[in-house]
């Protein structure tokens, strides 16, 4: 569906394209500050003269001399502690803000700790074998053990020429990564998520794998950025390392080991890192402990143990997402707690009645309510000719994309997850209009299972919401391109239901969820309903 490649084409640029970018705007501004202040200077200068001599400026001046002076004095390009310092500072600055809009939003339980439990339920919908594995592998890139060998390496690599101040920038970023992740996790104390792929038993909140990563990585791509390789080898591998620290965010929230705010976090504090140690990096005057340090062994040797190291991060990563253990993720079990007449009377008081996007606004409103194990679902909706919609793997929602500017049929196109009560639907089905096969008009229904089952041999109850796609339309509050749906949901909850009772499957009569009305989904698409959901006993 469009509205499904949208959706996943957004959460691609929020999750992968942001924090690169961010990353590498920061990388440039560092790297490149002081050749831009070189350039601009000559500009600048008469500008400076001209303003200086307007009367404003200069009653201002003489009225508040040392005020003036020290503002003068932090725009200093030759001073480490003017314009440098100030450079530094206003990174520092926004790395604070973003941390503490972050901080807050936890604390306060805004909007953002909706997007966290939601987003961390709708990781299972992308897990696939051989992604686990991947991700396993990636990782284990932001790791303490391969972290502590690659700065090792590289600090050694770095004496061995002689440079001391980048020998001691990654030993700082070592020790300042462990220290502020140790100090943020026993201060803060947030919980992990109970549901991960692999047993991690300390803090959640900030990520230690995605701060220490972005530092790091971020340090040898700023290396790597100023250095004299050819400008192709230094594109492929900024791009490269700026992989690497997405990945290792993605993987931990794939991994379910993190909220999706841990890594916000961890993003903002590394800001405020990496501002401090390239200011250290570039400091002019000398600090005597640091640059007449000497190893006690010879260049040679530094050079060849710095080399060693570096290849032992890479065979630790190896390993140790070899040894990695997978959990199995059991569903919580049902309990018979319902029968058939206390349905057909009331749901259950504790399920929601609607269906919800992302952020919380309400899309359709439970229409249907099946019993029966998940092989009778897939059973029977598979005889009534409906098809499972895929998994959304960046290659399917491409083609789906492709699929949907081209008006060709895709009975099988992955879905824009809804949640109920927090969780995306655990199956969606699909069927083309039998008038015209296209994505873009199409039959579907959402399915979640509930943690109600029917006595006495506890059959699932799941509940579901129908709707019937007619066309794409730019949506009245995103404004971004999505699927129209037809205003008459009863319609489609009628056909739904007459195609599964064709298979077997016993219509056990309805139950009111909401009183008669007219609304608007959160698209902004008008929808009406008689408030009941049909009620089918799988067969």
């Amino acid at each position: 569906m469009t509205s499904a490649f949208i959706f996943y084409t957004i959460l691609f640029f929020a999750l992968i394209a942001f924090p690169a970018g961010l990353i590498l705007v920061t990388l440039l501004f560092f790297e490149h500050e002081r050749l831009l202040w070189k350039r601009v200077t000559p500009l600048i200068g008469p500008m400076g003269r001209m303003l200086a001599q307007n009367a404003l400026v200069v009653a201002m001046e003489s009225r508040f001399p040392r005020a003036a002076g020290f503002l003068i004095h932090r725009l200093h390009p030759r001073d480490p502690w003017g314009l440098p310092a100030t450079l530094a500072a206003l990174v520092m600055f926004a790395g604070l803000w973003l941390f503490l809009g972050v901080l807050q939003d936890i604390a306060a339980k805004d909007p953002l700790a909706i997007l966290d439990l939601r987003l961390h339920n709708a990781v299972p919908l992308f897990r696939t074998a051989a992604m686990t594995r991947i991700m396993l592998t990636i990782t284990e890139l932001g790791g303490t053990a391969v972290v502590s060998l690659l700065c090792l390496g590289s600090a050694l690599v770095a004496l061995a020429q002689g440079r001391r101040r980048l020998a001691a920038t990654f030993v700082l970023a070592l020790v300042g990564t462990a220290l502020i992740s140790i100090s943020f996790k026993t201060l803060i104390g947030n919980a992990r998520p109970i549901d991960a792929l692999v047993s991690m038993h300390d803090a959640s909140f900030p990520s230690g794998h995605m701060l220490a990563g972005t530092v790091v990585y971020g340090l040898l791509a700023a290396l790597l950025l100023g250095s004299k390789a050819g400008r192709g080898v230094r594109a492929i591998g900024v791009t490269l390392l700026l992989l690497v620290i997405v990945g290792i965010g993605l993987s931990r929230l794939y991994l379910g080991v993190h909220w999706p705010s841990d890594l916000l976090g961890s993003l903002a504090l590394a800001l405020i890192l990496l501002a401090a140690l390239f200011f250290f990096l570039h400091y002019i005057p000398p600090i005597r402990w640091i640059d007449t340090f000497k190893l006690p062994i010879s260049p040679g040797v530094a050079q060849i143990a710095g080399i060693g190291a570096l290849v032992m991060s890479l065979g630790a990563t190896v390993v140790f997402s070899s040894q990695a253990k997978i959990l199995t993720i059991e569903p919580p079990l049902a309990h018979p707690s319902l029968d058939i007449t206390q349905l057909r009377i009331a749901l259950p008081p504790d399920l929601a009645r609607w269906s919800e996007d992302l952020i919380g606004g309400r899309m359709e409103p439970i229409s249907l309510v099946f019993v029966g194990s998940e092989d009778d679902i897939l059973r029977a909706f598979t005889r009534a000719g409906w098809s499972l919609a895929d998994a959304p793997t960046p290659i399917r929602v491409l083609r789906e994309g492709i699929a949907a500017m081209r008006n060709l049929p895709d009975p099988t196109g992955p879905a824009t997850p809804a949640f109920f009560m927090d969780r995306p639907q655990s199956f969606t089905f699909e069927k083309p209009d039998t008038g015209l096969p296209s994505i873009r008009r199409r039959h579907h229904t959402r399915l979640w299972q509930t943690p109600h089952c029917l006595v006495p041999d506890c059959r699932g109850v799941w509940v579901a919401t129908a709707s019937f796609d007619v066309g794409i339309e730019l949506s009245q509050r995103l404004y971004l391109p999505t699927h129209r749906i037809a205003p008459d949901l009863d319609s489609e909850r009628t056909l739904i239901a007459t195609e599964l009772a064709r298979v077997g499957a016993k219509r056990e009569g309805s139950v009111t969820v909401l009183p008669p009305l007219h609304g608007t989904n959160a698209a902004g698409d008008p929808f009406w309903t008689d408030g009941q959901a049909v009620i089918l006993v799988m067969p």
